[in-house]
């Protein structure tokens, strides 16, 4: 039997901006933005942020960052991990199925 996957997708009560060279993630409490919550992202955090504009599962985001960066595939699921798991506390992601 085969064990799907977990997909992740974006919490739709954050908003993502480029500000200058800034990525930031800012969350709207009630039609408010919550400036007290804000997350910057580096520039592989924006592009993961992008590639949740569907749900995708942790194997489907490492194999995007690897076709992208020179990097090495246990890193990029252990770096991947840590982040995936940040978002979700933060509420910027939620799981899906």
């Amino acid at each position: 039997m085969t064990e799907i996957e977990t997909k992740y997708a974006r919490n739709t009560d954050y908003v993502f901006r480029k500000i200058v060279n800034e990525m930031i993630l800012v969350p709207i409490v009630q039609d408010v933005a919550d400036m007290d919550c804000v997350y910057a992202l580096n520039e592989l955090g924006a592009m993961i942020w992008q590639q949740l504009e569907q749900p995708r599962g942790g194997q489907e985001l490492a194999q995007v960052i690897l076709e992208e960066y020179d990097a090495e595939p246990e890193a990029v699921q252990a770096d991947l991990e840590v982040f995936l798991k940040n978002m979700l506390e933060a509420g910027a992601i939620r799981e899906v199925k």
